[in-house]
This record gives C-alpha cells, sequence and structure tokens, in this order.
C-alpha cells in the first residue's frame, strides 16, 4: 500500500510552487527595461500633485496681503517655485521620452 504524503506536506510544496512562481513574476518585470523609469515618473508626478494641492488649500487657507510678513516668501514660492515646477515637468518628460526610445532600440538612452 503507498503511503500517502501528510496535509502538511502537501501544502508546503504548493507553497514552494507559489513562491517560485511570484519570485520568477518579479524577476520578469524588474529585467524590463523601462520599468524603473515608469516608476520614478509615477513616483515624481504623484509628488507635484500632492505639493500641488498642500500650497493651494494653504493658499486658501491663510489670507497674506501686501502688509504681511510673510507676503515676499509667498511672492518668491509664486515665482520661483512655478518655474521649478515647469522645470521638474520638462526633466520628466525628457526621461519618459529616453525610455521610450531606449525601449524601442534608439535614441540618446546610453545604449542601455
Amino acid at each position: 500500500m503507498p503511503q500517502k504524503d501528510s496535509l502538511t506536506a502537501v501544502f508546503r510544496d504548493a507553497d514552494e510552487v507559489v513562491d517560485e512562481n511570484r519570485e520568477m513574476a518579479h524577476r520578469m518585470m524588474d529585467n524590463r527595461g523601462i520599468m524603473p523609469e515608469v516608476r520614478m515618473i509615477g513616483g515624481a508626478m504623484v509628488t507635484i500633485l500632492i505639493i500641488a494641492l498642500v500650497l493651494t488649500e494653504i493658499y486658501n487657507a491663510v489670507s497674506i496681503n501686501n502688509t504681511s510678513a510673510f507676503y515676499s516668501l509667498v511672492e518668491d514660492l509664486e515665482t520661483t517655485g512655478v518655474a521649478a515646477m515647469s522645470l521638474l515637468v520638462v526633466g520628466l518628460l525628457v526621461v519618459a521620452a529616453s525610455a521610450i526610445m531606449r525601449y524601442f532600440g534608439g535614441g540618446f538612452g546610453g545604449g542601455r
């Protein structure tokens, strides 16, 4: 009479197969050349959105006029901050274009 595996051994074997499949899927996703750029661009876009929402809520909650002590700070944020955000968005577009060009085998990606 053949000896049956215990239920614990069967579940252990099934867990090992699932773990191997999960590791293989992670390796396949991480080996794609474009995924790190996608993660970085997505994280940067979420950060830009959070900063914009927080600053909008602060500006709406506080009334700052020309005689306020923080007027110069707000004025700098409205000019320099907008320019910095614009440069950040342009930089993200360059990174995205570089990743797409590299994914299709050409462009200015440095041969990665």
